[in-house]
C-alpha cells in the first residue's frame, strides 16, 4: 500500500533526533521541563521550529525541545501499544484522532487549549487543528489556447483539454473522489464513495495518466510540461506555479489537514497542552503561513496581501472545497486499495 502524504514526508525525512537551537543557542534537557516534538521533518518542520516552537521557548525559559523528525500515525500506535512512547506531542494526520482512537491518544485539555479559537471541525475530544491543507488541479496555463478549467468534470475531459494528467498513485490521494465529482455525484453525498463508478470514470482518462509518487515528481512533470494537468498537494502546485506557467484552481479542490495530538502516555503531556495552546495562537499561525502555503486553523487569523502565498492559501477558499471523509477512509481503505491495485493492471 502506497504511503499517504504525510507518512510520505515522515519516510523521507530519515530518523535523526535533534535538539533545537533557539536564541543562538543549544538548550539543554531537562527532566522536567522536556517536549519531544514529533513531526516529518524538511521544511516543514523548519517552519515549524521558526514560527511556532521559538516563540514558545521565549515564553518558557528553560525548557528543551527534542524535535523526532519521524511522525506518523501508525509509529503513534507502535508506541502505544509497546508502552514504550517516548514522544510528548506529534502532528497527526487526518486518519488519526478520532472518537474510537483514545486508546491511542490523550484528550486535549480544553481548559488550556481555548476550543473556541479553531475554525468548525477542528477540534475534537484528541486532536485539534494545526493547518488547513488541500490537494488542487494544477494546470498549464499555456496549454489549452486560453482556456481554463473549472473543476474535476474538466480534469477528466479530454477533448476540451488534452494532454496527459499527473496524479498520485495512492488510492487515498484525491483521485476516486474527483472522478465521482467529475461524473456528476454531489460533493456534499461522495461517502461512502461508490469505487467501482469511480474507477469506470478513471477508464475515460487511464490511457493519459502519469502516475507521480513524490511532491518533486509532481512538480517536475507540470514545470517540464510533460502533462498538461494533475492533482497536486497545494504546496507542490504553488512551488510549480512559481516555476513555470502553472496555475492553482481553486473552483474545486480535496480537503487534507494536519492536527496536533499527544499520545496516549505521553511522558509531559501538560507541558504538551500548553505548546499546543501557544502553537495555535494567532502571531504562530500567522507565522507559520508566512513560510508555507497552508492555512490557520486559527479562526481569528487573517491573510492579507503581506502574505507570501496570498490567494493560494485554502482557508482563502473554504467554501469550494470537497471534504473528504478520512474516517470513512481509515475504515476501507486496505479493501479499496485492492481494488485499486487490481484496476492499475487490468
Amino acid at each position: 500500500m502506497k504511503l499517504s502524504r504525510r507518512s510520505f514526508i515522515a519516510s523521507a525525512a530519515g530518523a535523526a533526533v535533534v535538539p533545537l537551537v533557539g536564541a543562538g543557542r543549544a538548550l539543554a534537557q531537562s527532566a522536567s521541563g522536556s517536549l519531544t516534538l514529533a513531526s516529518y521533518g524538511g521544511g516543514y518542520q523548519d517552519s515549524q521550529n521558526e514560527a511556532l516552537v521559538a516563540p514558545f521557548l521565549k515564553q518558557h525559559p528553560g525548557i528543551s525541545v527534542i524535535n523526532d523528525t519521524t511522525a506518523g500515525d501508525a509509529k503513534v500506535r507502535a508506541m502505544v501499544e509497546s508502552g514504550q512512547v517516548t514522544w510528548d506531542l506529534v502532528t497527526l494526520s487526518d486518519g488519526l484522532g478520532f472518537d474510537d482512537d483514545g486508546q491511542y491518544l490523550e484528550e486535549i485539555d480544553y481548559n488550556v487549549v481555548p476550543r473556541d479559537r479553531f475554525l468548525p471541525g477542528f477540534t475534537t475530544k484528541y486532536r485539534v487543528g494545526a493547518t488547513v491543507e488541500a490537494s488542487n488541479i494544477a494546470f498549464r496555463g499555456d496549454a489549452f489556447e486560453g482556456r481554463k478549467p473549472a473543476g474535476f468534470a474538466d480534469f477528466f475531459d479530454l477533448e476540451k483539454f488534452p494532454g496527459k494528467r499527473a496524479v498520485y498513485k495512492y488510492v487515498a490521494g484525491g483521485i476516486l473522489e474527483a472522478a465521482l465529482v467529475a461524473d456528476g455525484v454531489d460533493p456534499s453525498k461522495l461517502f461512502p464513495l461508490d469505487v467501482e463508478r469511480a474507477l469506470k470514470k478513471l477508464d475515460s482518462i487511464k490511457s493519459e495518466i502519469i502516475w507521480w509518487e513524490s511532491g518533486a515528481q509532481s512538480v517536475q512533470l507540470l514545470v517540464s510540461g510533460e502533462a498538461s494537468m494533475g492533482i497536486l498537494w497545494v504546496g507542490r502546485a504553488v512551488d510549480a506555479a512559481s516555476k513555470a506557467p502553472v496555475e492553482v484552481l481553486w473552483a474545486q479542490w480535496l480537503t487534507t489537514n494536519g492536527f496536533w495530538g499527544v499520545p496516549k502516555g505521553a511522558p509531559n503531556k501538560e507541558l504538551a497542552m500548553q505548546a499546543i495552546a501557544s502553537f495555535t495562537g494567532a502571531e504562530s499561525q500567522k507565522e507559520f503561513s508566512r513560510r508555507m502555503s497552508y492555512g490557520p486553523t486559527n479562526k481569528d487569523v487573517v491573510l492579507d496581501q503581506s502574505f507570501p502565498f496570498y490567494g493560494n492559501y485554502p482557508t482563502q477558499h473554504l467554501e469550494s472545497a470537497v471534504n473528504v471523509d478520512f474516517k470513512w477512509w481509515r475504515d476501507n481503505q486496505a479493501e479499496v486499495d485492492r481494488k485499486f491495485q487490481q484496476w492499475l493492471i487490468s
